[in-house]
């Protein structure tokens, strides 16, 4: 039981913490447009390792498919929501002032 809260909750925070790290490390060294290809990149490493912690947790370590899956696929979803919102954060941050006044007026609008 603690072996697979391990893989289904610890590992893949962690993986995403990693992949936070990389984006906004990227944002505010090469720029948004690298950074935005790295998160479009991302989509397959994540699939991928989503792919790879079914079948690890599924086929070679024998835990119960109805339990297992769902909480990865939870844990999953909800690293990608707030990855999403704190690299969007740093983005915004990391806009130059004539685009945020420009930004600001649509806005107004």
């Amino acid at each position: 039981m603690i072996l697979m809260i391990l893989m289904a909750v610890l590992v893949p925070i962690i993986f995403g913490i990693i992949h936070t790290i990389a984006s906004v490390y990227l944002i505010y060294s090469k720029g948004n447009t690298a950074a935005l290809g790295w998160n479009m990149l991302g989509f397959l490493t994540k699939t991928v390792f989503m792919l790879f912690m079914t079948y690890i947790g599924i086929s070679i370590l024998e835990f119960d498919l109805k339990i297992y899956v769902p909480i990865l696929a939870f844990v999953w979803f909800m690293t990608h929501i707030a990855e999403a919102f704190y690299v969007n954060y740093h983005m915004n941050e990391n806009v130059s002032e004539p685009l945020k006044s420009i930004l600001r007026q649509v806005d107004e609008v």
